[in-house]
């Protein structure tokens, strides 16, 4: 209201400034507020506790796309216009080249079925009326899905699903009650990095598990401060091999949890001899040793791809004969011999992620994390009722948490110097 010197601009005018005109300045606007706050020393930009919450999208609940959807049905199209189009080769009667009986069946795009109808139209001058059909159909019904499906995956890419109407949201279950009874609805999985409960970073992601977005947010909370921070505390969500060996390669001080980091430390868990962390390893002969002494020794090795795309070494152990073993009911159930399955450097960043965690200064950060990104979500959703976006699209949802983020940060600071 001061800057505006009292004006009353209308919503279009807030909107097209809000949409148009902070598109690319957004992300200054805020680091120029979390620069502020550090001139201030409200934060030190050393530490980042991350977390993720899925925020639902402006768009319509039901208006879903799914992949394995869309796929099953092109394949099932791409039969039908196959099937029609040797049909049409039987009812003329004479050789075309591209319509061939030979021809071994294989997908068709719409592009190749544009050029075949051509094909047909031009060469093809007196023609039955079932021919002519079947042509209709082709051009009129079959090509028209064929281009919305292959459109439909266009825009999908890598993603399993998206709204008709926020193309840029993905379906992802979120948490409606105090139950945590949900359902499906578009959504996006917001990151943020927080210090003394100020945002210090956000991004936005497509993708609900939170594993896949480490290494994209940390990487802009570089790009923006020009630096990384020397700490990093994150809950289970994030302790992938990936994960771990990416900021080894930044030199952070990682303390992040792994998926049974909690469940190893009980009682139950250390006392069990069949689990697979409880076997004695040799690591210099490289072989396992169960409860009853047989050795499971190494037959292989495999890899593991993540959605990244980033590659897991994994080894293969196998005991020789379980046969008799008055201890195998309690050890595994299968038919065979006991088989286990062992990422060795996965297991090393682990032990490292567990001293870490337990020394005085994970400690610390454990204590301290449910109280920093926890608080802000809280206060985000919960106090300022901040559930839902209101606009649409990747580049103006960006807009909108850029915003609210800001807004935080500023109600924090006044909080504060109050």
């Amino acid at each position: 209201m001061w800057l505006s010197g009292h004006s009353n601009p209308d919503y279009r005018t807030i909107n097209y400034f809000r949409g148009k005109r902070l598109k690319d300045q957004i992300q200054k606007l805020f680091a120029e507020v979390v620069r502020l706050l550090h001139d201030l020393n409200y934060l030190s930009l050393d530490v980042q506790y991350i977390n993720g919450t899925k925020i639902e999208s402006a768009a319509n609940r039901y208006t879903f796309v799914w992949k394995g959807a869309v796929e099953k049905n092109k394949a099932k199209l791409e039969t039908k216009i196959e099937a029609v189009l040797h049909e049409i080769a039987s009812q003329i009667k004479q050789d075309q080249s591209a319509l061939s009986k030979d021809e071994t069946p294989k997908p068709i795009d719409s592009g190749e079925l544009r050029t075949r109808l051509a094909a047909l139209n031009e060469n093809v001058k007196d023609i039955d009326k079932p021919t002519w059909k079947n042509i209709k159909k082709l051009e009129e019904d079959y090509l028209v899905r064929l281009e919305k499906y292959e459109n439909q995956l266009e825009i999908l890419g890598e993603r399993n699903s998206y709204s008709k109407t926020d193309e840029d949201a993905v379906f992802m279950r979120l948490k409606d009650d105090h139950m945590q009874n949900g359902q499906f609805k578009p959504a996006y999985n917001t990151q943020i990095s927080t210090d003394n409960q100020f945002i210090t970073h956000y991004s936005i992601h497509q993708t609900a598990g939170d594993t896949t977005t480490l290494e994209e947010h940390l990487s802009g909370f570089e790009q923006q401060y020009g630096k990384q921070s020397k700490e990093v505390i994150a809950d289970a969500g994030y302790g992938s091999e990936e994960n771990y060996e990416m900021m080894e390669q930044k030199q952070i001080d990682a303390y992040v949890k792994y998926n049974y980091f909690h469940k190893e430390q009980k009682r139950a868990q250390k006392q069990n001899p069949f689990l697979v962390q409880n076997l004695y390893y040799n690591e210099s002969e490289n072989y396992f040793v169960c409860p009853m002494g047989q050795k499971l020794t190494h037959t292989g090795q495999g890899e593991r791809k993540s959605r990244n795309g980033f590659i897991s070494q994994v080894d293969y152990y196998e005991a020789k004969r379980c046969e008799g073993c008055p201890l195998r009911g309690m050890c595994h159930k299968s038919t065979g011999n006991k088989k286990i399955e062992i990422n060795h450097k996965l297991n090393e960043y682990r032990a490292k992620a567990r001293e870490m965690l337990t020394s005085e200064r994970g400690l610390f950060h454990r204590s301290k994390r449910p109280i920093e990104v926890e608080a802000v979500f809280g206060q985000l959703k919960s106090n300022n009722k901040f559930s839902r976006f209101t606009l649409r699209k990747m580049d103006k949802v960006n807009i909108e948490f850029g915003l609210m983020s800001i807004g935080h940060n500023l109600r924090k600071l006044a909080k504060k110097a109050s």
